[in-house]
């Protein structure tokens, strides 16, 4: 008998039980094996989905309170907290959430290496445009390589949903033209700037300034 042959009389055979000596067209159909395996299938996807959404469920309420220290300021304990999500429910959206903010204390306290790791690693899972918006900021800004810098102001201005917001990130782009001396490429990313409003009215001139005062 060949193999295939072998795989349809096990896919065509009921599972024998010893009670039972005929089959009704229900039993045919209940104790296939492939029916069978179909339905332990679903039901171990149906509990694990069940597990996934609890869980997901009190990673979310975790990181709610989690983020009452972190608008306070409270860095140490909100980092302390976040770490505990990240560890407790990895793979749940929250944890994308808490390794991001973990980044960002990092960054702002000046830990460049552990910033870069931790946004880096959560930047693209992020749903939220101003979040990831503001993870590719803080990237392009530790990043050392002007060309890549670029690549990440570019990334950081497509995934804003606000024309202000892109125009500060030009502006971001002008600053780090003149921290590299190149007066030329400042002005041209700053005269395409058209400002609609006074947002960054203050910023803008200041940096317009600093690039005229280049040799």
């Amino acid at each position: 008998m060949s193999l295939i042959e072998q795989v349809k009389k096990i896919v065509s055979t009921p599972i024998q039980l010893t009670s039972k000596k005929e089959y009704s067209k229900l039993d045919m159909i209940i104790l296939n094996p492939v029916f069978l395996f179909l339905l332990v299938t679903f039901s171990a996807w149906s509990v694990w989905n069940v597990s996934q959404s609890q869980s997901s469920s009190e990673a979310d309420a975790a990181l709610g309170n989690t983020m009452v220290y972190f608008e306070r300021g409270d860095f140490d304990n909100s980092e302390l907290q976040l770490s505990i999500i990240l560890e407790d429910y990895s793979g749940t959206k929250s944890a994308d959430y808490a390794k991001f903010y973990l980044g960002k204390i990092a960054f702002i306290n000046n830990d460049t290496d552990k910033a870069s790791t931790l946004l880096e690693e959560s930047v693209k899972k992020l749903d939220y445009p101003n979040l990831k918006t503001e993870a590719y900021i803080m990237l392009a800004q530790m990043e050392i390589d002007l060309k890549k810098a670029m690549r990440l102001f570019n990334s950081a201005q497509k995934a804003t949903i606000s024309q202000t917001e892109r125009d500060y990130i030009s502006i971001l782009k002008a600053k780090r033209m003149i921290n590299d001396n190149n007066k030329e490429k400042a002005l041209e990313i700053l005269d395409a700037i058209e400002l609609d409003n006074n947002a960054y009215k203050e910023m803008f001139e200041h940096t317009y300034g600093g690039a005229l005062g280049l040799n």
